[in-house]
Parts: structure tokens; C-alpha cells; sequence
């Protein structure tokens, strides 16, 4: 340490004489030839690091709704009419927690080699994460994906009032564990007659939202789909 303080002292005089004799400009001129590198990385240090703490400190974090809509080519993330509408309808306050609504995910269970991508993975992080609420998909996609043991059971306490509510639409698929289980297992809704169908045109044909097996926030999925058919039948 004390090497690198003789050394920085001896630098800094020598550095200090040459600026010296410099005018403003050719010292401004000498400061970024030689030491522009040093700079930028400064620069970028701070800038860095003043992101990560308004991340840390000032950011939202937490969610009050995040839904994932696999295979869609119509705009349905944040920002669209789909994601402003039900912010309105909800009354969630976005500054306090955030509504996430991604479009962007193209993966298919059903189908041979249908996981084998880069957005399967993305989705079954934000699933074993807790981050997510729920998955709107092609229905024998949602059964696939309720297969492999990443959707809610609707027969679960803690989707009472869903399955109660919406026990004529349910979409069912084959046990996670066929050792223990037999009987199908209720793991969607059927959404094709929704809102997301007849205003939004997210997708063509059937289609049906699932529950994430690790969500807290069911209430959130529940407020979802009563907006979708808060307006159905008048735009059909």
C-alpha cells in the first residue's frame, strides 16, 4: 500500500507538471487523449451503481397482477389498449406494485420438441419463481402445460371462488403424478368467447388461461377474469 502511494505521488507530480504549462484548451485536449479510457469507466461506475440503488431503494418490485400470454402475434404487453383497460377496470395503483402482461413467449407442450426453447425456459423461471399469476395459451398448450405439474389445481382451497364461479368452463388435463392420481385434473378456464377474443383479438379460435401452482395472488388472476367478461357479451 504504501508502493502504490509513492508511486500514485510521483505520478500525480509529474502529471501536474506538464498541465501546467498547458493552456485551458490543450489541457482539456491532453486530460482526454490520455486518459478518456479512465473516464468512461468512471463514468459508467457511477452510473451503474446509481441504477442499482434506485433499483434497490426506488424501483417497484412487487406485482399486483402478472400474466403471460403465450403465441400470440397481436400486441398484448404493457402499454396495450388490453393492459390500460384492465389497469383502469382493477384500479390497481402501478406506482405502488406493477401490472405485468408479457405477449412475447411462443412455446407449445403439446407438441414434439415444444419446450425445447429459450421462452419455455423464461416461463417455467418466472412460474417456479412465484412471479407469475397465470398463462393464457391454446387450450391443449394449457393442458400440456398443466401436465407437467406448473398449474394450480382449480379444486385447491385457495381457487374456491374461481372454481365455484367458472366450474362450466373448466378445462382439464392428465395428473401431474398418474401414481397417486387418476382422475383428470382441473387446471383452466375456458376464455374463448372472452374479451381477449372479441375486443382484443389476442387469439383466433380457443383458447384458456391457467393458474401458476406457485402464485399468491389468485385474487389478482380472479379480478383479470372478470374484466374479461365484464363487457363480453355486449361487444359479441
Amino acid at each position: 500500500m504504501e508502493k502504490a502511494k509513492i508511486w500514485f505521488r510521483a505520478f500525480w507530480a509529474r502529471e501536474k507538471e506538464k498541465l501546467d504549462k498547458l493552456t485551458t484548451r490543450q489541457k482539456i485536449r491532453y486530460i482526454w487523449d490520455y486518459y478518456w479510457l479512465w473516464i468512461l469507466g468512471i463514468v459508467c461506475f457511477f452510473s451503474i451503481g446509481g441504477y442499482m440503488i434506485y433499483r434497490a431503494c426506488f424501483a417497484v418490485k412487487d406485482y399486483w397482477f402478472f400474466c403471460v400470454f403465450a403465441n400470440t402475434m397481436e400486441e398484448g404487453g404493457n402499454g396495450s389498449d388490453l393492459w390500460k383497460d384492465f389497469v383502469a377496470y382493477s384500479g390497481y395503483d402501478t406506482s405502488q406494485k406493477k401490472v405485468e402482461m408479457n405477449a412475447s413467449m411462443y412455446f407449445d407442450p403439446s407438441i414434439p420438441g415444444g419446450t425445447n426453447n429459450s421462452y419455455y425456459q423464461g416461463f417455467v423461471a418466472l412460474v417456479e419463481s412465484g412471479e407469475l399469476d397465470c398463462v393464457v395459451m391454446n387450450t391443449e398448450g394449457l393442458q400440456g402445460v398443466g401436465s407437467s405439474g406448473r398449474l394450480l389445481d382449480l379444486t385447491d382451497e385457495s381457487s374456491q371462488e374461481i372454481y365455484a364461479k367458472y366450474k362450466d368452463r373448466l378445462v382439464y388435463c392428465e395428473p401431474y403424478d398418474e401414481e397417486y392420481e387418476k382422475d383428470l385434473v382441473p387446471v383452466g378456464i375456458d376464455i374463448s368467447d372472452s374479451l381477449l377474443i372479441t375486443k382484443y383479438h389476442l387469439y383466433e379460435g380457443d383458447c384458456a388461461l391457467g393458474i401458476s401452482a406457485y402464485t399468491s395472488r389468485p385474487e389478482g388472476v380472479e379480478t383479470f377474469l372478470e374484466f374479461l367478461f365484464s363487457e363480453a357479451e355486449e361487444v359479441a
